[in-house]
């Protein structure tokens, strides 16, 4: 093959190596995402070329190519020279200046000009096409206009100069062929800004070029993707004729396509609103929020890449929600809202239903961001979204959405204790027992979801696998007595430390203080053990992340805020310590903490995991024979290193890692139970076969402790103990076990020594 391409004076390479086949890949997934300068609008036209006619069409794109390449450099350059003919020649130096620049202008756009004229002389175009001959707008423009117009006094004309050159190259209208061309059908896309009349009359008198450069080759005006609007003009009358009578003959009510062609079915009347209203669906898109969602959206080209890794994606439930799925039907619900804005129809309903339904679909995992050759983060998308339902009174939430998040929510320690024995305590345990006496009435396989779920469904769905009945111990406040809002709390060990010790300052997070306690009192005993100083802060915090993966994005911003005042002033309080680190036992706290700027308020301090931390300071279990499997939770607290080797290192065993979100995903599980258990049915598979993974077989088996990092998947975990016999459990809890003793919680809250510093 490389012979043959080559003796016809192609190109062609063979990829070796892994590396540079993921280089080409790379480089093909570009060429799809050509639109991605644009707002999701590219004009595309495939066509049929024979196959010996193939080079020729090529040299008919690239002369069209070149030719409004020229074109473009020569409108800038006009545009230039009318601004400069506008400055104010003050002095003589000024006027001087601006004269040799307007001769500058005048000269390379004659050359310009010439070319353009001479474009069709074989020998010019075979030069440019090759690039032996290169026109270059900065080498013999901008690079010599700079040399004139040198010096601060020239500074505001060089900037305009660079404004009106980076508005008018937007402006360049460009053909872009890729796509299987080896059987002949060529897809030719444009790449257009949708709210530019100019360049959409540029590219629909360049796709005329295209139909008479293919018709004139022997060709035709459509392959795969049809006829449409688009292209009706382009057809032949005999075609039309002979086209429309068949259709009539079997069609004769109009029921199939309708309106399509037929005569009068061309562009006049396109009803989408890229295609009609341009400018007024530019003014709303930039106005408005939904113009944001769909400047995150724009890049998408419907791949399918981010199916596998989706966490809501399971086949064996639905087909409907990956994230190549929701952004078509996001672009469609925000084209829904552009045109009853447009025609004043009054804004639909069902839009926000169908808007709270893509949202809910979305646990935040971030997930898809990276097999996606254009970084879409749908999590990112679906935050948005929400923030938006929220904003205009539509987010549907449920009530036990809407109590979780008043306990994460809560300061005060009286309601924070009583919200807990009621809210979790209690309330687990009475769903625990009644997830065990309904659990032969519930189908194992999930239903088929579209929208929001009927009120059995919800009911039957939060019972379909049992609650956690561990979440007893009190909350780290109440069991250290530091519950008081105006004291920050300093556990130092006076055996273990002195004046050169480590201080660290611990954000336990409402998981490991609130809901699982004994995960932030191992983290607590560890480091006091290890002879760290440990701050505290002085009330029950939250990161705000949960505010913002509901789309609460305003009260997430005032806890973000009012966290931070408070760290300033606990750095001030305590500036005779010096805190080397920010410690946490929660990704999702990590990730909003990273947008604290803590390096500024705690003296260039990091922010790191408390596994990454003991891991560093050698705070580890010998070797064992113990075996576990290892869930990286979707918002992994462990940066530095792949986070099961720093698990494996930790605990000295053998540890398995097992893929799969667990369907707890903070209030999804409440919020949603009937997605959550569509989730849980995959996880509940890779459970089982990561225990025959890590035993060999299927009857060797054991009861295997399933680690993780995150307090919500903690809870997530242990709903599959029924049925997979996996116990789940912190890395630190099985730390301070070993190291501590069984009786390690008891020990360390009647010993520790805390300092109580006023704030």
């Amino acid at each position: 093959m490389v012979e043959v391409v080559r003796d016809k004076q192609g190109e062609c390479f063979i990829a070796k190596l892994p590396e540079k086949r993921k280089i080409f890949w790379k480089d093909r997934s570009n060429t799809a995402a050509i639109a991605s300068h644009t707002n999701a609008f590219k004009i595309n036209e495939d066509v049929v070329i024979p196959l010996d006619k193939l080079s020729e069409y090529n040299d008919g794109i690239e002369f069209i190519n070149i030719r409004t390449s020229i074109e473009n450099k020569v409108q800038i350059l006009e545009k230039i020279d009318h601004y400069l003919s506008s400055v104010n020649l003050s002095s003589s130096l000024i006027k001087a200046k601006i004269t040799s620049s307007r001769e500058l202008v005048s000269e390379v756009k004659g050359n310009w000009l010439n070319t353009l004229k001479n474009l069709k002389d074989p020998e010019i175009f075979r030069s440019l096409q090759t690039h032996k001959t290169i026109i270059s707008y900065k080498k013999e423009f901008i690079k010599p206009a700079h040399q004139i117009l040198i010096g601060d006094t020239f500074q505001k004309i060089r900037d305009e100069i660079e404004k009106i050159h980076a508005k008018f190259r937007e402006e360049r209208v460009f053909i872009a062929t890729h796509m299987h061309a080896g059987d002949g059908n060529v897809h030719t896309n444009i790449p257009v800004h949708s709210h530019n009349p100019v360049m959409l009359h540029k590219a629909e008198e360049i796709v005329k070029e295209v139909m008479d450069l293919a018709t004139s080759l022997g060709g035709a005006i459509s392959g795969e993707h049809g006829i449409g609007l688009t292209k009706y003009e382009f057809l032949s009358d005999n075609f039309k004729k002979d086209f429309e009578e068949y259709k009539k003959s079997i069609d004769p009510n109009g029921h199939f396509n309708k309106g399509k062609l037929t005569e009068g079915s061309d562009l006049r009347n396109a009803y989408t609103p890229s295609l009609r209203l341009v400018q007024q669906e530019a003014l709303i898109l930039e106005s408005s929020e939904i113009g944001e969602i769909n400047e995150m959206i724009k890049s998408c080209v419907r791949c399918g890449k981010c199916k596998p890794v989706c966490t809501t994606h399971v086949p064996e439930a639905n087909l409907l929600y990956s994230p190549r799925d929701k952004i078509i039907g996001t672009n469609l619900i925000s084209e829904a809202f552009l045109y009853e804005e447009q025609t004043r129809r009054g804004v639909s309903f069902d839009h926000f239903d169908e808007y709270n339904d893509i949202a809910d679909h979305c646990t935040i995992c971030h997930r898809c961001e990276k097999p996606c050759p254009v970084n879409i983060d749908f999590g990112d998308v679906s935050a948005k979204i929400k923030n938006i339902l929220v904003k205009t009174n539509n987010r549907e939430v449920n009530i036990a959405a809407k109590a979780s998040m008043a306990y994460l929510n809560a300061k005060n320690p009286t309601v924070v204790r009583w919200t807990k024995r009621i809210l979790i305590d209690t309330s687990y345990k009475l769903q625990h027992v009644a997830s065990k006496v309904v659990k032969k009435f519930i189908k194992k396989k999930p239903d088929v979801t579209v929208g929001k779920p009927d009120f059995k469904t919800e009911v039957v769905t939060l019972l379909d696998k049992p609650l956690p009945i561990d979440t007893g111990t009190k909350t780290i406040r109440d069991l250290l007595n530091i519950n008081d809002h105006g004291m920050v709390p300093i556990l130092s060990n006076p055996d273990k430390t002195n004046e050169d010790s480590t201080t660290v300052f611990y954000f336990p997070g409402c998981g490991s203080e609130r809901l699982f306690s004994q995960i932030g009192l191992a983290t607590l005993a560890l480091l006091y053990n290890h002879g760290t100083k440990v701050v505290l802060p002085p009330s029950y915090l939250c990161c705000g992340y949960p505010q913002k993966a509901t789309g609460n994005a305003d009260t997430a911003y005032k806890i973000s805020t009012d966290n931070r005042v408070l760290f300033h002033r606990m750095a001030n309080t305590l500036n005779y310590l010096d805190i080397q680190h920010v410690l946490t036992s929660c990704g999702t706290c990590i990730d909003q903490l990273e947008t604290y700027g803590l390096g500024d308020i705690f003296h260039q301090s990091d922010l790191i995991d408390i596994h990454e931390y003991l891991l560093a300071n050698k705070v580890q279990m010998k070797s064992s024979n113990q075996k576990f499997l290892y869930h990286a939770p979707c918002h992994d607290p462990i940066k530095s290193d792949n986070s099961l080797s720093v698990i494996q290192n930790l605990l000295g065993s053998e540890v398995n890692d097992n893929d799969r979100c667990c369907g707890e995903a903070g209030t999804f599980a409440v919020a949603r139970p009937d997605i959550a258990k569509q989730v849980k049915y995959r996880k509940e598979i890779e459970i089982k076969n990561g225990l025959v993974e890590l035993y060999g077989e299927e009857d060797k088996v054991e009861k295997t402790t399933i680690l993780t990092t995150c307090p919500a998947c903690r809870q997530g975990l242990s709903r599959y103990s029924d049925s997979t016999g996996v116990t789940p459990a912190y890395p630190i809890e099985i730390l301070a076990k070993e190291i501590l003793g069984d009786n390690w919680l008891k020990d360390f809250t009647e010993k520790v020594v805390i300092e109580k510093v006023l704030l």
